[in-house]
């Protein structure tokens, strides 16, 4: 069975990003929409309108082309935290035609030095604090100074600051729309995935992919999107697809004013809202167990957060019905991934069933498939697989990858166990396949597992992997937990919260693997679990088990 949306298909414009973006809309020609701002540095409170972000990338366009040559076909790394006019660095580059390739500055020198050699990357913008490890990056690979560009507004090591290259000529600037442009087929972002399950790849999104996905969301609930005394905060990455879309690209094209972290801080978020009086937030789960939970929340006026989106990993009830208790709001999830260019399944405001991702955006299609890629119909779990206007072009010379992504047909593999509920009409992710744990030929969703544990008051965070038992040839499901404040990480506490679990739960999901009590749960920035990280922990532990035992 092939599942659409319930809105029917909208027409996408053929034209580039860049170009979709300033030319006119009913946003952007509404009455002051020049001189509203649209990008405010949240600390400092410095600002950007609409107007500027469009005057400012257009000559910096120019400054690119006329300096460096940039052209379609060249590649640009940017590593950086948030900065407020990464809206125009990054508007700046895609009048040039180039591909952005951006990533995460928290990187280790073996990332950086990844990204920028299978993305070929001759140009590299970054700030100054990341100049340490990334010029001992750039010495290895060969990219000189001179093509190396700082946020900011000094020179640092032989770097300029990118703004060093606006043209003397205040008319001198590049218009739209772009020449030589083909949406369907040509690339204006690279996004790594976050290499949860091996190297990153090289996500290739195209121009359409990225208009596709502004008129779809927009499209899809115009009366709940936006107001017109909107103000989001965002501290999600910007070299993340969740940031880029959500943050850079449909913001300026509704004319949204976004307040700008450059990280997450619990307490300066608080203060953002109070101060801005911020209506809007996407945040993924670990944010909203915070939100929930901390006692800093309670010291601030929350009341103009009247919206918040959520995505990245499933939130459960007990979580939502704590977080709306924390901070009075609207709670919408949704599912997508960096291949689908940022969310494609999406609740309804107020209509969602408790539990769900929702209904499809419309110029996109779903089927749930078993292991041999046979349909498979109404409330059968299965992975989900997808196809439309928002679906990737590929990843990035990696013949391997495609071939086992995409189908022939098209449709490209999630890796996300699905169902889809006759009764609810809406999707409901059980948990990625290769996460899930086989105790005995059944299986254990991990998702399930964390979100019964994080119920429990004593819990602030955990991750539920998988570990072998040799003896019965057999995975042992075994949580990570992070304790709340005041707990102390006892054998007792240990049984009490294993104990917890198992009242839950059916006898084959217990907790066989043991509680462990840790001090973080590794993940991305996005909020997913870095299952492979607790993974090296315990591939760590039985090393260590054996040379204890060999010393015996």
């Amino acid at each position: 069975m092939i599942y659409k949306s319930h809105l029917p298909d909208i027409p996408i414009p053929d034209i580039d990003i860049y170009s979709f973006l300033i030319q006119d809309n009913e946003h952007n020609t509404k009455p002051g929409a020049e001189n509203t701002v649209v990008t405010i540095d949240g600390p400092t409170g410095r600002t950007l309108t609409h107007g500027q972000v469009k005057d400012i990338s257009s000559r910096l366009a120019a400054g690119w082309i006329d300096h460096l040559g940039m052209k379609k076909g060249d590649t640009v790394a940017v590593f950086a935290p948030n900065q407020y006019d990464h809206v125009i660095l990054y508007f700046s580059l895609m009048a040039t035609g180039c591909t952005i390739t951006p990533g995460n500055p928290g990187y280790t020198e073996d990332e950086f030095q990844h990204q920028l050699s299978n993305s070929g990357a001759q140009t590299l913008i970054t700030v100054p604090e990341l100049l340490p490890v990334l010029l001992k990056v750039c010495d290895k690979i060969g990219l000189s100074r001179e093509r190396i560009f700082l946020f900011g507004d000094k020179q640092v090591n032989g770097c300029k600051p990118f703004y060093s290259l606006l043209p003397n000529d205040p008319q001198r600037r590049v218009v739209a729309p772009l020449q030589g442009i083909n949406p369907s087929e040509d690339v204006p972002f690279i996004c790594y995935s976050s290499g949860t399950t091996g190297v990153a790849k090289g996500v290739c999104i195209t121009h359409r992919n990225f208009v596709g996905q502004v008129l779809v969301n927009l499209n899809f609930d115009p009366d709940n999107n936006s107001r017109d005394d909107d103000r989001l905060v965002a501290f999600l990455p910007f070299y993340h697809i969740y940031g880029l879309t959500g943050m850079v690209m449909n913001s300026f094209y509704r004319v949204i004013p976004v307040v700008v972290m450059q990280r997450f801080d619990l307490e300066l978020f608080c203060q953002l809202v109070e101060r801005y009086k911020i209506t809007f937030a996407n945040i993924v789960p670990p944010i909203a167990v915070l939100l929930a939970k901390s006692p800093i929340v309670k010291k601030y006026n929350m009341s103009s957060l009247v919206r918040l989106g959520s995505g990245a990993a499933p939130l459960g009830d007990e979580h939502i019905n704590a977080l709306v208790r924390a901070v009075p709001s609207t709670v919408r999830q949704g599912y997508g991934m960096t291949e689908t260019t940022s969310g494609i399944i999406l609740q309804r405001a107020g209509q969602s069933a408790s539990g769900s991702i929702g209904v499809l955006v419309s110029n996109n299609e779903a089927k749930i498939v078993d292991e041999n890629d046979n349909e498979l119909g109404h409330d059968l779990p299965g992975e989900l697989l997808v196809r439309g206007v928002s679906i990737m072009k590929g990843y990035l010379n990696n013949e391997e990858a495609n071939a086992k992504t995409f189908t022939k047909d098209g449709w490209m593999r999630t890796g996300d166990v699905a169902v889809f509920s006759s009764k609810t009409k809406e999707f409901y992710i059980v948990d990625r396949i290769k996460e899930l744990i086989k105790y005995k030929g059944l299986q254990v969703a991990p998702a399930e597992l964390e979100a019964i544990l994080l119920g429990n008051e004593k819990v602030a965070d955990c991750a539920v992997v998988g570990v072998y038992n040799s003896k019965e040839a057999t995975e042992y499901p075994r949580a990570y937990v992070v304790l709340q404040p005041g707990n102390k990480d006892t054998p007792n506490l240990a049984k009490e919260l294993s104990d917890y679990v198992a009242a839950k739960v059916a006898n084959h999901k217990k907790l066989r693997g043991g509680i462990r009590f840790v001090q973080a749960i590794p993940k991305s920035p996005s909020g997913k679990i870095l299952r492979k990280d607790i993974r090296l922990w315990i591939k760590n532990e039985e090393q260590q088990a054996q040379q204890k035992a060999a010393r015996l």
